[in-house]
């Protein structure tokens, strides 16, 4: 959510009073957080409306299945492409070819369907539901692929509020169009998921209206990204591994003996699934530090370091402006570190207590307390890599994302076989070891940073000489030979 820092700058500008500070951490929170809480509100309530109407818990559990699986499959496979597509959108903004950014998102839209929607019905039709349920559940996830890429493009012009009130204006479509399906008499399964699907989609109208708005047409080429794709593939690799890295201590359970089956080819680990749901919740404080800490005080550093790099600053005020960007890096995020320490020393003694009380069994609840250290930690190797990106250490973030994607599956498979009480400890380990060479990553990073500056960039622009941009070129060049020929023959007939 780049644009909130603009307006965060706006909130926090006025001083540093109690007053100011809880506005911009409230604006951060419900931009960048509130729309998960609304998405757990709609799962919620559209599981009561099922209830209402007569549906029995296998049915309910059904309906909460294909949810799950819609939303993290098509968080996977949007995230593959989202760090690069935010890449993208900056240069294009700084190049001032704002002309290539809609039909990049058309192209990367269109590529991201071709490659889910046939995998997505593939699987469906191992499964034995009805059409109905087919087509609602597929309609959901290539809708829901298509918002991800949407909130890309509309945090990139700043235009965040308009995020939450589309996803506000989009569940209260769901919730709405649920009950009257529901009430028209249609069956609670599919009449719920048909209202998902349908109020995402008046989302996606929503946010469509936005782009259009606020972004040239430009010409109609699905491939103007290919270039781009081909200099910075190292980031789709990173945004896959991270992607992966968040939920393949989940695929682990799922492959086991202790998984469960709605489906013969559906499976959960209830046992492990819910501890990571509201472990995964004890986070949120550390991302809402995170972005408040990167937005204000450590880009006004960046920018003055930069400043002086570019604007002909002597060598001493450079040295002064790096050691001052170092100094607020290093407090932010030590802050944020503080902040979350608490948090989760609070979740660990008090919440897993409390949800023991409504329903956890104290083996869930162990792993519960695990994953509240692990998940601390994994924000930790979140915030770390978007630091590494800040400074284009693209190398070093993919790295990081592979070890713990290599490390979070290959010690949750070591420690499977353990006692129930140890689940959830080779999430944490993984986590622990990427935030460790995370640390010393960006350290060594920024004793290194005039290095990176001055010596590291080449001399010359080397052209692109690979095949996505061959492709794109020649699939350019038939575009402007088709014009040629169109305009010919309109002033032929002239």
């Amino acid at each position: 959510m780049a644009g909130v820092g603009f307006a965060l700058k706006k909130v926090f500008r006025g001083g540093d009073s109690v007053l100011g500070a809880l506005r911009g951490y409230s604006l951060t929170a419900v931009v960048t957080e509130g729309p998960m809480v609304l998405m757990i509100v709609l799962l919620l309530t559209l599981r009561a409306l099922m209830a209402r109407d007569g549906a029995v818990y296998r049915t309910r559990e059904e309906f909460l299945f294909l949810m799950t699986y819609v939303m993290i499959f098509s968080l996977i496979l949007s995230n593959t492409v989202l760090l690069f597509v935010n890449r993208f959108i900056s240069d294009c903004i700084y190049q001032e070819r704002l002309q290539d950014v809609l039909p990049a998102f058309f192209g990367v839209v269109f590529f991201l369907l071709a490659a889910g929607a046939p995998a997505a019905l593939l699987y469906l039709l191992t499964l034995p539901v009805d059409w109905a349920v087919r087509g609602a559940v597929l309609t959901l996830f290539c809708v829901l692929l298509i918002l991800w890429i949407q909130i890309a493009f509309l945090s990139a012009i700043k235009r965040y509020e308009y995020v939450l009130l589309g996803f506000v204006a989009g569940v209260a479509g769901a919730l709405g169009l649920a009950a009257l399906l529901l009430g028209l008499g249609v069956a609670p399964l599919p009449g719920a998921l048909w209202g998902a699907a349908l109020g995402f989609t008046l989302m996606l109208f929503l946010y469509m209206a936005q782009l259009l708005a606020h972004y040239p047409p430009g010409r109609w080429d699905l491939l103007v990204f290919f270039p781009a794709l081909e200099r910075y593939r190292v980031l789709v690799a990173t945004g896959l591994c991270l992607a992966l890295g968040l939920y393949t201590h989940n695929f682990v359970f799922w492959a086991s003996a202790y998984r469960d089956k709605i489906y013969p080819t559906g499976v959960f680990c209830t046992r492990y699934d819910v501890p990571c749901f509201f472990a995964t919740l004890t986070i949120l404080p550390m991302l809402v530090q995170f972005v408040v800490g990167l937005e204000t005080r450590f880009e006004v550093k960046n920018r003055a370091y930069f400043d002086a790099v570019l604007y002909g600053g002597r060598l001493e005020e450079i040295r002064a402006a790096k050691q001052e960007l170092c100094t607020v890096l290093y407090t932010e995020l030590a802050h944020m570190m503080e902040v979350q320490l608490i948090v989760t020393v609070a979740a660990v003694t008090f919440v897993g207590n409390f949800l023991q009380t409504v329903g956890l069994d104290e083996r869930m609840a162990g792993t519960y307390r695990l994953l509240c250290c692990g998940y601390c930690l994994y924000g930790f190797v979140k915030c770390g890599t978007v630091i590494l990106l800040y400074f284009d250490d693209r190398r070093g973030a993919l790295r990081a994302s592979a070890l713990f994607l290599g490390l979070s599956t290959a010690l949750s498979l070591a420690t499977l076989p353990l006692d129930s009480g140890w689940w959830g400890i080779g999430f944490l380990l993984a986590g622990a070891a990427t935030a460790l060479y995370l640390m010393l990553r960006i350290r060594r990073y920024l004793n290194e940073l005039e290095y990176h500056v001055f010596c590291e960039q080449p001399l010359f622009a080397q052209p692109q000489q690979g095949v996505l941009s061959r492709i794109q070129e020649r699939f350019a060049g038939a575009e402007r030979e088709s014009a040629q020929r169109r305009t010919l023959r309109e002033e032929d007939d002239q």
